[in-house]
């Protein structure tokens, strides 16, 4: 039987609700609030990330180097200044928000974010509800989480959509949620892959509502057909490849 996994960090990260609210309070310090590294570069992109709130979620900056423009990935963050500061320092301007999918870690700062860049938010429209649930779910981890806004593009799956002049492909990936999205810039190898796959597990398939685990395992399939070679960005932990996940990750073993 298709097996879930238990938690969205590695057990040597899992902590009681009492440590989650502990570390937010240190997380939400301005004096303690890091620069956004550059983790990830090619001759047509930067990408700089930080993991953010007490689920340590991936956000990310996605920056075309031949036109200057950048799009915000997963805003999860409630301090979206230093985002715009580090996108500044490097002479880049925001022009959208792309969320892979409406889990609170992953929109917990889309409301600022909004709000402070007034550019449209682009995710798939079936995880609607799970975006509106947010506050809800941040109830669970004492996360504070206000309504995100609206989804204001509703990418389809396979839909080409570019940062400045970087292509990349929304590709529909269920089973972590409804609607969860991998963005795919294939002529840079590189996969945004939300909650979908992290180096050595996957995405949970066990939440009440929007998860399906028949839909996961199509999912990882669709995974494994991507080129080896492909850079794999996720939500949580550190970065790795397809080609990597295939040999290693158990999760994707007998596909």
């Amino acid at each position: 039987m298709f097996k879930h996994v238990s938690s969205l960090l590695p057990p040597s990260s899992r902590s009681s609700l009492s440590s989650f609210i502990f570390r937010k309070s240190l997380s939400t310090s301005s004096a303690a609030s890091p620069s956004i590294p550059l983790i990830y570069s090619t001759p047509a992109l930067h990408l700089y990330s930080l993991p953010v709130t007490p689920l340590q979620m991936n956000q990310y900056l996605l920056c075309c180097l031949s036109t200057s423009s950048s799009a915000l990935i997963d805003c999860g963050d409630p301090s979206p200044s230093r985002w715009v500061e580090t996108a500044k320092n490097g002479n880049f301007n925001i022009t959208k928000i792309l969320q892979t999918h409406g889990h609170v870690d992953h929109v917990s700062g889309l409301k600022e974010t909004a709000s402070l860049l007034s550019v449209p938010v682009h995710a798939h429209s079936d995880d609607w509800l799970i975006f509106k649930s947010a506050p809800a779910q941040g109830m669970l981890f004492g996360l504070d989480c206000p309504t995100p806004p609206k989804i204001d593009v509703h990418l389809e799956d396979g839909e080409v959509f570019y940062v400045g002049e970087l292509k990349a492909k929304a590709l529909l990936t269920p089973g972590h949620s409804p609607g969860h999205l991998c963005f795919h810039l294939e002529d840079e190898n590189v996969l945004i892959s939300g909650d979908l796959v992290f180096k050595g597990s996957i995405g949970r398939t066990d939440f009440p509502v929007g998860c399906s685990q028949d839909d996961m395992r199509e999912s990882l399939k669709r995974f494994c057909a991507l080129p080896d070679e492909t850079m794999v960005f996720p939500g949580h932990m550190g970065h790795t490849s397809v080609g990597e996940e295939k040999m290693r990750n158990p999760f994707l073993q007998g596909l």
